[in-house]
């Protein structure tokens, strides 16, 4: 089994920590902008451990990155301590992430463009943990969240359940943004057909994840 980064293994350090449950909604909002101006947050432990993985945070994307990291452990935060060490554990089993979870959890949270995605990728870690969705779903939603952009997020409620007469009327380019993240598919109707919620879209949906935090 392959080792993880050290930035990996500290972040499923954390993961694993009882202390996670003093990252508070209140405190992500702030932001870690303001735990570098203000000071007071570094007392926090689980804010302080994100802040030094990235040293002073010389840059405008560690600062990013950091602020998502802590967005997405907020919602880690909700779940039983045992559940997390088990989900952890499980993920390092798989071949997909052989050992190196903290890494691919940190390299698909820094290509999410929107610091509210992050809160949303913990939701499908979440229902991942309560055995809500395979590891394969785990995957595949993930994907789609880096791939949907955030502003069409909101609109997939009433794709999931739109006619197909309704669906030929919409904008192509948002069907287009459905379709390349693997929420949308074309049902091979006749004269071109309509573009249809996928089965992950119904999933997508049935998780809560078409409402930015």
């Amino acid at each position: 089994m392959m080792k993880d980064t050290l930035r990996g293994s500290e972040i499923i350090n954390i993961m694993r920590s009882d202390l996670l449950v003093s990252v508070g909604k209140e405190y992500l909002e702030l932001g870690v902008d303001a735990a570098l101006e203000s000071g007071f947050l570094r007392d926090i432990p689980i804010v302080s451990s994100v802040v030094g993985l990235f040293g002073t945070i010389g840059s405008v994307r560690d600062q990013l990155l950091a602020t998502k990291l802590l967005r997405f452990l907020g919602q880690l935060s909700k779940i039983p301590q045992e559940d997390r060490i088990e989900m952890v554990d499980k993920l390092n089993e798989d071949d997909k992430f052989s050992g190196k979870a903290g890494a691919a959890i940190l390299e698909i949270i820094d290509r999410m463009e929107s610091q509210m995605k992050p809160e949303l990728a913990g939701k499908c870690f979440a229902a991942y943990v309560r055995a809500e969705i395979s590891f394969e779903e785990l995957r595949r939603l993930l994907f789609a969240l880096e791939r949907i952009p955030s502003f069409d997020i909101e609109k997939l409620a009433d794709f999931s359940t739109i006619a197909i007469e309704d669906s030929l009327k919409m904008d192509e380019s948002l069907l287009l943004a459905f379709v390349n993240a693997g929420l949308g598919k074309n049902n091979g109707g006749f004269g071109g057909g309509a573009i249809v919620p996928t089965n992950l879209c119904q999933t997508f949906v049935r998780l809560g994840l078409t409402s930015l935090p």
